[in-house]
């Protein structure tokens, strides 16, 4: 080279979609991919929200943002509805948050990535209202929803894990629950399902005991009966 500085695409990330899409899973591999590329030093994921960042009192904000940024140098800053930080209500803690993390990005930006992630329309008024924002966040990774048929694949890798099977029938039913029941909103997508398939371990668990005495194929099998129904 003569020279030219080799310009390094930005680390950081914007995830928008729903909640349960797996936008946290996918940032803790984005960490460690990160850290095989010699991007980042550790490649460690640190989970935060408003609560985690934003203090009571003038001042605090501050403190609290970089003792969060401190804990993350060399892996990843995972900040979960990002939109809640220009959300302010008055006192403009939030904006304190958001210059103290624009910094950090400007400082730490050989060794800190920031994801922030949530809905796809607010995500997007976010960025767009803060100029050091709008300059650092530069990529934009958009998690659709899962269709019926993939929340029944989660279902069954959930049951895969926990040793469990389910009945062919009650695979039938459990797919018209979850079209008729079209999990979104905070509890939607793979939540819902983690949900269901726990309500359903209860269920059949009563099931199993109301003879008296357990058998225990009675536990390993879930039939249609065990299928909570779709809450209004």
């Amino acid at each position: 080279g003569a020279g030219l500085k080799v310009l390094t695409p930005s680390p950081h990330l914007v995830f928008k979609g729903n909640p349960g899409t797996g936008k946290t899973t996918v940032a803790r591999h984005v960490g460690r991919l990160y850290h095989e590329l010699g991007l980042l030093s550790r490649g460690h994921l640190v989970e935060v929200d408003r609560s985690g960042l934003v203090g009571g009192y003038v001042g605090q904000t501050a403190l609290k943002t970089k003792e969060v940024l401190d804990s993350a140098k060399g892996g990843v800053l995972f900040i979960d509805e990002a939109y809640s930080l220009s959300a302010d209500s008055g006192a403009g803690f939030g904006d304190e948050a958001i210059s103290t993390l624009v910094k950090a990005m400007e400082d730490n930006r050989d060794n800190l990535a920031i994801i922030v992630a949530g809905y796809k329309e607010p995500m997007k008024q976010f960025i767009e209202s803060n100029q050091g924002l709008k300059s650092r966040f530069q990529n934009y990774i958009h998690f659709s929803d899962y269709s019926s048929e993939e929340l029944l694949k989660i279902f069954d890798e959930l049951c895969l894990s926990h040793k469990m099977e389910i009945g062919e029938t009650a695979k039938k039913d459990l797919l018209k629950h979850i079209e008729d029941a079209k999990p979104q909103g905070d509890q939607g997508n793979a939540r819902y399902i983690r949900n269901l398939f726990e309500k359903m371990y209860l269920n059949m668990s009563h099931r199993a005991a109301e003879d008296g005495n357990i058998d225990l194929h009675e536990i390993l099998k879930f039939e249609s009966a065990d299928i909570p129904k779709v809450e209004e």
